[in-house]
């Protein structure tokens, strides 16, 4: 699926001309976090977990790891104005928490698709319901993580197993939106990824997504499974066809966390992707939210609009973050900003 490809930039060819000249760009893409309220509570949260990267301004004032703190419904309407003015193409309705956990979660999807905004929704699947705006999206992806509701139950804290299983269903239905499951690998589950790709394949939908949980354990976390991950991965790329895929993003997610800090300077993914949180402030990228190292802008008290034409910060240091998951598109960019020796022959 070429819609996993880590080399879209340079189809933005003139934004790529305009980070050649020193100068910021509008992103291509939101990703916007309207609820930090979850119904779940995985323990591999990266927002949630002992050990994780984004806590840090994540809690609320009393230390709650899963704070009641919705964006507005005026401001996040505000944002999508600002998008569509701005020339920014896409939202993507993500967490955070969780994106339908918010009132409006619904209506703010239908009205950034009248704005003429592509949209995305990223959902643990729990309130996923038939909805036009739920028919129009680019792509749907639904967090499911076991194979088994033993599993689901303890790894996400919930009881939802048959409810979600009824609403993958309904996704498998839909004809618009590219809907795929998300199985992030962990001591937990890593035995069951063969049995998780059976039922979403059975459901009609295209792709397994899979990727690696990054926490302060590094690669080291997973030691010792390694030989049972490649087996199920192996097993699992056999269920492949022409209307079901895995994404397996396992060993490229283990290869950055072995990596550690990035090894350029330039972040060019902050560039096209623009990250907002549920508490209105700007960050890097999904990997430094809700943290000091990766604020950029606070939008509480001024429009994104604004903030974009006057207070960019083009100088931030990509080795100074702990680990990368875009190394890929961030090498990519790079690639496509310092021109290549004899470039004329083709």
């Amino acid at each position: 699926m070429n819609a996993f490809s880590n080399d879209k930039a340079v189809w933005h060819i003139a934004r790529i001309d305009e980070l050649r000249k020193g100068h910021d760009i509008i992103p291509t893409h939101v990703q916007l976090i309207i609820s930090d309220l979850c119904n779940q509570n995985c323990h591999f949260c990266a927002y949630r977990m002992d050990g994780g990267f984004s806590t840090e301004q994540f809690a609320d004032e009393n230390g709650n790891k899963n704070p009641v703190r919705f964006m507005p419904t005026v401001k996040a309407k505000e944002i999508l104005d600002d998008c569509a003015r701005l020339g920014i193409a896409a939202v993507q309705f993500t967490g955070g928490g969780e994106p339908t956990v918010h009132p409006d979660c619904y209506e703010l999807i239908e009205y950034a698709q009248k704005l003429g905004l592509q949209t995305a929704l990223v959902t643990n699947g729990v309130r996923l319901k038939p909805h036009a705006c739920i028919e129009n999206l680019t792509w749907l992806r639904i967090s499911v993580d076991a194979g088994t509701p033993e599993t689901y139950e303890a790894i996400r804290q919930s009881k939802a197993w048959n409810k979600v299983m009824k609403n993958l269903e309904y996704a498998g239905t839909l004809k618009k939106p590219l809907v795929g499951v998300g199985f992030v690998v962990t001591r937990e589950n890593y035995k069951e990824l063969v049995q998780c790709a059976k039922f979403v394949k059975e459901c009609g939908i295209p792709y397994l997504r899979v990727s690696a949980m990054f926490s302060e354990g590094g690669a080291l976390y997973y030691v010792g499974i390694e030989d049972e991950i490649k087996k199920q991965s192996v097993e699992a790329n056999l269920l492949q066809d022409d209307s079901f895929k895995i994404i397996n993003f396992f060993n490229d997610r283990v290869r950055d966390l072995t990596q550690g800090r990035p090894d350029y300077k330039f972040c060019g993914t902050q560039q096209f992707v623009l990250y907002i949180g549920g508490n209105q402030k700007i960050y890097t990228c999904c990997t430094n939210a809700y943290t000091k190292h990766g604020e950029i802008g606070d939008l509480t008290n001024q429009r994104l609009s604004v903030w974009l034409y006057a207070n960019r910060r083009f100088d931030f240091d990509a080795t100074g973050c702990h680990h990368c998951q875009f190394n890929d598109k961030n090498r990519a960019i790079n690639w496509m900003l310092t021109e290549p020796d004899h470039v004329n022959f083709v």
